[in-house]
């Protein structure tokens, strides 16, 4: 004899989450995007990927690939116009909705073809992107803690070089200290701001940095570009977390132009150290973008062109970077309705 189940004792179905996918640049700013990201999905299947500029597109099909995704978020991370049809064929044909939100400078092609490829766009230069992350969140019913805002309002404030709060450059260095990081991390995902592991992976990085920008700054090259006063930084990949910070002891002896970092993989890493340049603009010549003020690039450095740099501390390829400010500046000046450039008479 089948006997009835009373409501209170009939089991549940499972019900099937909803994946929902993160991948964001891995600086504080895009780790407070996913957690805030975070804070709207919390009960869905949800996973977050940090990355390197560099390392995007890898890590898109990865991450694709993985977790096959009902909702995907790209948060703080601008698509350079050569990695465009990479990603058509990446998002061509896809089954699951593609959300992406960024704060860095776009080319027009950019916008059009992005806002093609993805279902929404959440493109705003006025904030950061945990900013955005955080406002879109919000605007659908998440609850942000008062730690969350703050982390939040925070990581804007370096990002966006408003540096108002001095924790902002410490919490985000200390994020620049490899021993340290995951444990770093994990404690903002838990809500957890400046404390004293914060103060001592700060001095760690801080010691670390200083020994190791002596050294560049031994093998740089120092050159006059057109109107613009430059200095070429050979680095290894481990410090690039930390490029900003040094550019900032650089500017404390000589107020250059440009401050251009190479990383022993070939990636450039630029911050600006006046107002006469547009950054974003001279990467763009170079497959990368960014901000007027801080952008990136990269050289395709060959295993041979590795080795010399990791070995000698030589940057290659550096005539690819003077070309490149040599075509800005003659664009500049065509924009000025000059005829002549500097370049030209030099």
């Amino acid at each position: 004899m089948i006997r009835a189940v009373c409501n209170m004792c009939r089991p549940k179905r499972p019900v099937e989450r909803r994946k929902v996918v993160v991948l964001h640049h891995n600086d504080f700013d895009g780790i407070m995007g996913a957690i805030s990201l975070y804070r709207l999905h919390s009960d869905d299947d949800f996973h977050a990927k940090g990355t390197s500029r560099r390392k995007m597109i890898k890590n898109l099909e990865k991450v694709i690939k993985k977790y096959k995704p009902n909702l995907l978020y790209v948060v703080d991370i601008g698509p350079n116009d050569s990695e465009l049809d990479e990603l058509r064929r990446i998002l061509d044909n896809r089954n699951f909705k593609v959300i992406w939100m960024d704060h860095h400078k776009w080319s027009d092609n950019v916008k059009r073809v992005i806002s093609e490829l993805v279902d929404e766009v959440i493109y705003d230069r006025s904030t950061c992107g945990a900013g955005l992350a955080a406002r879109y969140a919000k605007e659908r019913g998440a609850k942000l803690c008062d730690c969350c805002e703050e982390l939040v309002n925070l990581s804007c404030d370096i990002d966006l070089w408003i540096r108002s709060d001095p924790r902002s450059e410490k919490m985000s260095m200390a994020l620049g200290n490899r021993r340290w990081r995951s444990y770093l991390i994990d404690k903002l995902w838990k809500c957890v701001g400046w404390d004293k592991d914060w103060e001592d992976a700060y001095q760690e990085v801080i010691d670390e940095m200083k020994r190791n920008l002596r050294k560049y700054l031994s093998k740089s090259i120092k050159k006059k570009v057109c109107e613009y006063e430059i200095i070429i930084v050979p680095i290894r990949i481990k410090d690039v977390a930390l490029v900003s910070f040094m550019a900032e002891e650089i500017r404390k002896e000589k107020p250059y132009d440009a401050i251009i970092f190479v990383s022993d993989v070939g990636s450039l890493h630029m911050r600006r150290g006046s107002e006469k340049i547009d950054l974003s603009e001279v990467a763009r010549r170079l497959s990368g973008g960014g901000h007027p003020a801080a952008a990136g690039g990269r050289l395709d450095y060959t295993f041979l062109d590795k080795i010399i740099h990791k070995l000698f501390l030589k940057p290659r390829k550096v005539e690819l970077i003077i070309r490149s400010l040599k075509d800005y500046a003659g664009a500049v000046c065509e924009n000025k309705g000059m005829r002549e450039t500097k370049c030209q008479e030099e």
